[in-house]
């Protein structure tokens, strides 16, 4: 019977080997080598790595030469007599023309390959852990545990893509029974054949316990195959959809709660305002209790109201003389900016007669120095002064009755001055920054006239001071024709004088070029008021219009309350009442609308128990498995080589070590391999021949 299962497994194995060898997809004629990929490991009694062969079918499709990339310890041709040409980074083939299918074995160091799982097996006898090669004949209850474990260092490709399928026969001769949990078991014949699966990245633990006479096992067969039927395509839609779902379900909780939460943070708010509104009530009846004495008082201010609106109304003509005011004070300045600014010419002429003078007198000095020598001169300059000072004169008598008239004038303009800063205070809000920079303007503007007329009295005392010097030099020069026979004698005494007289003339010409200043300092002044002149009389126009309204607002008020003074006596009784019940059925409503947000704690908790158990279900599979990352339309990647391309189909077949009673045909060496000196294609033939008669013994028996 021992026979009858190693066939039934080596049916198993060669549907695992020659259904995907032989499923090769019809194509166009493409001028590039394809391959499918069949990696085969023998592993111990427990799981760990002996031997990797990878087995590789090329479908030359018209070529003869290609190159695999990989580290192989070995390379056998399967197929004919050609030669590889192995290097370090792969194997390269020149086949002859026009041969078919080509099949070569590529043998890998043990700790090469990096699979989709590892795998750690454990044997226990009658409950007892158990060493494996002490298993054989051995009669019990006997139990296989293996724990397959995911490789997280494999590409996304094994990691997502790859499903597990763990299996082995039974025989049942001397089998008592059979326990599997989760494991699908068949009856073939007089045997069991008992098959686990696992998902993608799965990490699980296959338990299977035998009651035996006499326990004998051919090996756990592994295999690793890609997910690609054409029902795993929908699995990337579905995890998209769940990912879509989870997301949408996350967003209803959040906004859920957010919402419970806003009702919820109402509830302190809700009571705020039931407890303000019994407050209302008690206000209310305070206010009705009060509204006899409220009355009194609004008789009271309206009375104020209606004294205030006729004191405003008597502010507006004041506004009025104001204005009126602003444009005399400003048409006198500009008579007065007139009136000084004809005084110039004559300041000009008379410093101009002063320098002439001081010239004549140096003429004179130099003449005394030279008197011996210049008697003949001596007439004439003094005619010339005669005249000079006559004409001084003239100008002196001239430019007297305009600085009386001018002092006049500015103090005339002082007044004004002084009464606008007045009408200002008095009118005026005091808090008001621009009717303060008026007034601040008005008293600077005060200053500078008060200091021009004081500087004209200045200039008027200067003129007497020239009046007297020229006089003195009438009474000079007069002297000077009745002594200029003794000039010789007091010839030091003149020149002292006419130094005396020069400098006299400089301090004139000071005030005189002072007095020229002042009267630009008055053009610029007036120019200053003409600029201001229509804020103010603007400013002074916005107050009465001001007032006015004011007025207008305080009457409009007036009546307003008086009118409603009179409603609410009218509505006292009926108001009251209404207000009354009112807010007691407000209350009473808030009273019950709290009674109700009180429940949203037990909302809240029931919609987060709904995406917990949401969550549960739909993160399941990604915390067991890698099955919703399955991508059934993915490209294989190459055993041996990324810069291999894509094979057309791989599988990865792995058999544990068996225990036999018999040692001397159940050997566990690889099933492709055979004697040496056979050449590779009689071996690979012995290969499928030993396969495909196990196939048919199997159905025989």
């Amino acid at each position: 019977m021992m026979k009858t299962g190693k066939r039934i497994l080596a049916t198993f194995l060669s549907a695992a080997i020659l259904i995907p060898s032989s499923a090769v997809t019809a194509r166009a004629a493409v001028p590039s080598v394809t391959a499918d990929e069949s990696m085969y490991i023998n592993l111990d009694h427990y799981g760990k790595v002996e031997q990797i062969n990878v087995v590789k079918r090329i479908s030359l499709n018209g070529n003869n030469e290609f190159t695999d990339y990989g580290s192989y310890e070995r390379v056998t041709n399967m197929s004919n007599l050609a030669e590889p040409s192995v290097t370090a980074q792969g194997v390269s083939w020149k086949l002859p023309e026009g041969t078919g299918d080509f099949f070569y074995e590529c043998a890998l160091k043990p700790n090469a390959a990096s699979l989709p799982w590892s795998f750690d097996v454990s044997y226990k006898l009658n409950g007892v852990p158990a060493d494996a090669d002490k298993l054989a004949g051995a009669s019990g209850m006997v139990e296989i545990s293996m724990k397959a474990i995911p490789n997280k260092s494999v590409s996304d490709y094994y990691k997502n893509n790859m499903l597990l399928q763990v299996g082995t026969m039974v025989d049942m001769e001397d089998t008592l029974s059979v326990e599997a949990p989760g494991a699908q078991v068949q009856t073939v014949g007089k045997s069991k054949l008992v098959v686990f699966a696992a998902l993608p990245g799965e990490e699980t633990t296959f338990t299977m316990r035998i009651g035996t006479k006499k326990f004998e096992t051919d090996g756990m067969v592994i295999m690793m195959v890609p997910g690609t039927l054409e029902q795993m395509k929908d699995i990337k839609e579905l995890k998209e959809d769940k990912d879509t779902v989870k997301d949408s379900a996350d967003a209803i909780n959040d906004s859920t709660n957010v919402i419970l939460g806003t009702i919820e943070s109402t509830s302190v708010g809700l009571r705020r305002v039931q407890s303000g509104l019994s407050s209302v009530d008690q206000a209310r009846g305070t206010i009705s209790s009060a509204k006899d004495e409220l009355y009194d008082k609004a008789d009271l201010s309206l009375a104020d109201l209606s004294a205030v609106a006729q004191q405003t109304a008597l502010l507006v003509p004041h506004l009025q003389s104001a204005q009126q005011m602003v444009g005399d004070v400003n048409d006198n300045l500009n008579a007065l900016t007139k009136t000084v600014e004809g005084v110039k010419p004559y300041l000009d002429s008379l410093d101009s007669s002063i320098g002439k003078i001081q010239g004549d007198a140096k003429e004179l000095r130099d003449v005394l120095d030279d008197i011996d020598d210049v008697s003949d001169d001596r007439d004439a300059i003094l005619d010339d002064m005669k005249e000079d000072m006559k004409s001084a004169r003239v100008t002196l008598n001239t430019l007297q009755p305009l600085l009386s008239s001018l002092n006049k004038s500015l103090t005339e303009l002082s007044t004004l001055l002084e009464q606008l800063q007045r009408v200002l205070a008095d009118t005026g809000d005091p808090s008001d920054p621009e009717n303060s920079t008026k007034i601040a303007l008005l008293e600077k503007t005060q200053a500078v006239i008060d200091s021009t007329n004081q500087l004209v009295a200045a200039l008027g005392a200067v003129c007497d001071q020239a009046d007297e010097y020229l006089d003195t030099a009438e009474d000079t020069a007069n002297l000077a024709e009745d002594y200029f026979d003794a000039l010789d004698d007091g010839a030091d005494a003149a020149d002292s004088m006419l130094r005396h007289s020069n400098q006299l003339g400089d301090s004139t010409q000071g005030l005189l070029r002072q007095g020229e200043a002042l009267i630009d300092q008055m053009t610029a002044l007036n120019g200053t008021m003409n600029q201001y002149e229509p804020e103010v009389v603007g400013a002074l126009k916005d107050t009465e219009e001001l007032t006015r309204r004011l007025t207008n607002a305080l009457n409009s008020s007036n009546a307003f309350l008086s009118s409603f003074e009179a409603t609410m006596k009218a509505s006292d009784g009926d108001l009251d009442a209404g207000t009354r019940d009112s807010l007691n059925g407000l209350i009473d409503v808030l009273g019950k609308s709290l009674d109700g947000i009180s429940q949203t704690s037990v909302i809240k908790k029931a919609n987060n128990s709904i995406k917990d158990t949401i969550d549960k279900e739909t993160d399941k599979y990604e915390d067991d498995s890698n099955l919703l990352n399955l991508d059934a339309e993915a490209k294989p990647i190459s055993f041996t080589s990324a810069k291999n391309p894509s094979p057309e189909s791989i599988q990865i077949i792995l058999r544990t070590e068996e225990i036999s009673v018999d040692n001397d045909d159940n050997s566990t060496e690889d099933l492709e391999k055979e004697k040496q000196e056979m050449g590779p294609f009689q071996r690979m033939c012995n290969v499928f021949q030993k396969i495909w008669q196990s196939v048919i013994d199997a159905f025989q028996e």
